[in-house]
């Protein structure tokens, strides 16, 4: 229904659990300026950033009550909105970032769809990064994971996946809180992008990083679908462009970023562990066992069908 010309203005509150400061939110704020100037107003999203309104399991929750209109989230969060949004982040699944873009450019309008259906617009892709292992020893491959203090994010049936095949039993804590387990012993490793963990201050609390990524992170932003429809038409499309471009520029300047992260690492006295060409084969042997086990689960064996066909193609053509 369309919305009426005299309709109130719309501020979206909006949450992330990148911290204050961050590039993350840096591009946000530029966002939020951009539409505010393009819709004189009528549109504002006021960001809270840092996890101030929670895990992103509480935001969802405090969105669908109406607390919270719109938020950042990783795969995790969408995932708990759409499982098959999570087929993007399987671990070795792709070569490439450029793999990825090709897949993700052609799952996207299945994705929008399906996250339509459950309430909630979709205004872009937020990628975290590629993910690496950092842990306080050196770990090579599936062996040296034993015993290992992995901090697991509460509800994530992907990570718990992929840390049953390795024979992990993570320790379920809340991403806010993963620092503070560094620090108590609670956990002696982790998993995230380079930036990530830069900007969460995890770091400073290891010693070593796995040389190879075990998977990519994808994330998304996403505005209820009542708060969208809220908005009128002109201004929906001012929010649509502006996401588009910020998150096309923040996805460029995360990929730069997280690599220079892991050249910082070295300088704050962090190994980077080599991994051999067999330790490569085991994990790749290991994580391949995840993928038919969440079909039914995450998304459809003919999902996943698709994304290796797609796969299959770009790697044809290169």
């Amino acid at each position: 229904m369309a919305v009426m010309a005299n309709a109130a203005p719309v501020t979206v509150k909006f949450a992330t659990v990148a911290p204050e400061g961050s590039m993350w939110t840096d591009v946000l704020k530029e966002i939020n300026s951009d539409i505010k100037t393009r819709t004189g107003g009528r549109v504002e999203f006021k960001i809270y950033p840092g996890g101030i309104a929670g895990d992103e399991p509480d935001v969802l929750r405090k969105m669908r009550v109406g607390q919270y209109h719109g938020a950042g989230f990783t795969g995790v969060g969408l995932g708990e909105v759409l499982g098959k949004t999570r087929i993007l982040e399987l671990p070795f699944m792709f070569r490439s970032l450029q793999e990825l873009d090709y897949v993700k450019s052609r799952i996207t309008p299945e994705i929008e769809a399906g996250l339509k259906e459950k309430g909630f617009v979709f205004l872009g892709w937020a990628e975290p990064g590629l993910v690496y292992i950092f842990a306080q020893k050196p770990i090579h491959g599936p062996a040296d994971m034993n015993g290992v203090k992995m901090w697991g994010w509460e509800a994530d049936p992907l990570a718990a996946a992929i840390f049953k095949a390795f024979k992990v039993t993570p320790v379920h804590i809340a991403l806010p809180d993963v620092l503070m387990g560094l620090q108590t012993g609670m956990l002696n490793a982790v998993y995230g992008p380079p930036l990530a963990a830069m900007a969460l201050q995890w770091h400073t609390k290891v010693k070593f990083m796995m040389s190879e990524p075990l998977t990519n992170s994808t994330g998304g932003v996403l505005v209820s679908k009542k708060t969208w429809d809220r908005m009128q038409p002109q201004d929906q499309a001012v929010v649509k462009s502006a996401f588009l471009t910020g998150l096309d520029k923040l996805t460029a300047v995360t990929r730069k970023q997280n690599n220079e992260a892991i050249a910082r690492f070295k300088q704050f006295g962090i190994k980077i562990v080599s991994i051999t060409k067999t330790d490569i084969e085991e994990m790749i042997k290991v994580a391949s066992i995840v993928r038919p086990q969440l079909v039914g689960k995450l998304y459809s064996a003919d999902l996943l069908k698709r994304v290796e066909g797609w796969l299959a193609e770009k790697r044809l053509a290169e």
